[in-house]
């Protein structure tokens, strides 16, 4: 385990261990995830959606289901006058 102290300007540094091991580079994102009492951080994937792909089924026709949901937002929109 590394601990590492919060600066003036609330920034902390990655340990050098834990960069290398975790392939972490400059302009990777992480996530802040709490759990209870503790914080966890997390290397957010470069494409995330496209990451999980196939982990969700469904017998519904999604992209049916999102042309709908685009063509009644687009309707809401021109009754608002937008």
């Amino acid at each position: 385990m590394s601990a590492v102290s919060i600066s003036p300007r609330y920034r902390i540094t990655i340990p050098k261990d834990v960069r290398e091991e975790n392939d972490l580079k400059v302009g990777d994102r992480l996530a802040f995830l709490r759990k209870g009492d503790e914080i966890v951080i997390v290397k957010v994937p470069e494409k995330p959606i496209k990451k999980m792909g196939g982990s969700l089924t469904t017998k519904k026709n999604v992209k049916k289901i999102l042309q709908e949901l685009k063509k009644e937002d687009l309707r809401s929109e021109g009754s608002r006058g937008m």
